[in-house]
């Protein structure tokens, strides 16, 4: 037999292994080609899963919630310049826990935070009030809770001396002990000098109390809202007068009548107030003192109706939801022109 018989008897053979060999990658091509989709896959969800963490929390300003809505922001100088502009954008936020609780979710404070360029200072103490509850000071009547409520609080930064803070909160059950202390160390920190904004912002805590929009007689004492208005207008804009203030009026919420069922703040009276005496008053106070009024309660769609779903079960603390609705009317309403710092007078 020729080589050239010899070589066309083995090309056959040849040709049947090299289809073996081809009928032999397949499955590694398929597992290969399976494997990278899955990566590609894999790396896909991990990005959409990066962005939405990304956006959770981004606060769509375009929510602001009723038209009905009280809200005065009035800024003396008009334009917000001031001698010693460090060119920052400067907002120190007192408040309890509407602003200040982050349980289920970034607080009201950290979504403003996440929203804004301006440089924020926490000093929110979930589990306070705003109103003192006795007229004396707290070494006086020995109701060491008061040390926490914003009077005191400001008469304490005045004096350069939070000893007094700092030593009842050893002695003060159901609150963040941490929390407190680093809140303190915060306020002793900030130099007001370069503040541009103090928002006011606490929740119907003070009502449920049972404090007072205003005490015949003692109309200026830390144990009433005017009292607390006058004090902050008073200490703070006359120390700090290019510092611009706010308050900002509670949310809706419930109350318990003596059947133990729920009624509305607006609604039900506790020691002779509502919920929307109190928020009268500051209205009213606020415009007294030439102080801007900040409206939560007409300003943001949680009310009767919708208590569901935007409270919590504690009825006053808005749910993550609600927390959104909250910033946003903030950012709309303060953020948006503190930031541009220029010329509205009132909205």
């Amino acid at each position: 037999m020729s080589n050239q018989e010899e070589v066309k008897e083995k090309l056959p053979e040849e040709n049947v292994k090299s289809e073996k060999k081809i009928k032999a990658k397949p499955p590694i091509v398929i597992l290969s080609v399976a494997g990278a989709i899955l990566l590609v896959i894999g790396l896909v969800f991990l990005l959409l899963k990066l962005w939405e963490g990304s956006g959770e929390f981004y606060i769509d300003t375009s929510l602001d919630t009723e038209t009905e809505t009280d809200d005065r922001v009035t800024f003396l100088p008009t334009n917000l310049s001031r001698t010693n502009d460090d060119g920052v954008t400067t907002v120190v936020i007192f408040g309890n826990d509407t602003f200040g609780d982050s349980t289920e979710g970034p607080s009201v404070v950290d979504l403003l935070k996440k929203n804004t360029s301006a440089t924020i200072y926490d000093l929110t103490l979930p589990g306070s009030t705003m109103i003192a509850t006795k007229q004396q000071a707290p070494s006086d009547s020995g109701y060491t809770k008061d040390y926490f409520c914003l009077y005191w609080m400001w008469e304490s930064f005045m004096n350069g001396d939070f000893s007094y803070q700092l030593n009842a909160i050893d002695d003060m059950d159901g609150i963040d002990k941490d929390l407190y202390r680093e809140r303190f160390k915060t306020f002793a920190s900030i130099d007001f000098e370069k503040v541009d904004y103090i928002l006011i912002a606490y929740d119907g805590h003070d009502y449920l109390a049972g404090h007072k929009s205003i005490i015949s007689g003692a109309e200026y004492s830390p144990a009433c809202m005017n009292g607390i208005i006058y004090g902050m207008y008073e200490k703070a804009f006359y120390r700090y007068p290019e510092v611009q203030i706010a308050f900002v009026a509670p949310c809706f919420c419930y109350a318990r009548d003596i059947q133990g069922q729920r009624v509305g703040g607006d609604i039900h009276r506790i020691d002779g107030e509502s919920l929307t005496t109190g928020i009268q008053l500051m209205k009213d106070a606020t415009t007294s003192y030439g102080i801007s009024y900040v409206d939560d309660y007409f300003g943001v769609a949680i009310n009767a109706e919708t208590a569901e779903k935007y409270l919590t079960k504690d009825d006053v603390v808005p749910n993550q939801e609600g927390k959104k609705l909250i910033a946003a009317h903030i950012l709309n309403k303060v953020f948006k022109r503190i930031e541009a710092k220029e010329g509205e007078t009132e909205e």
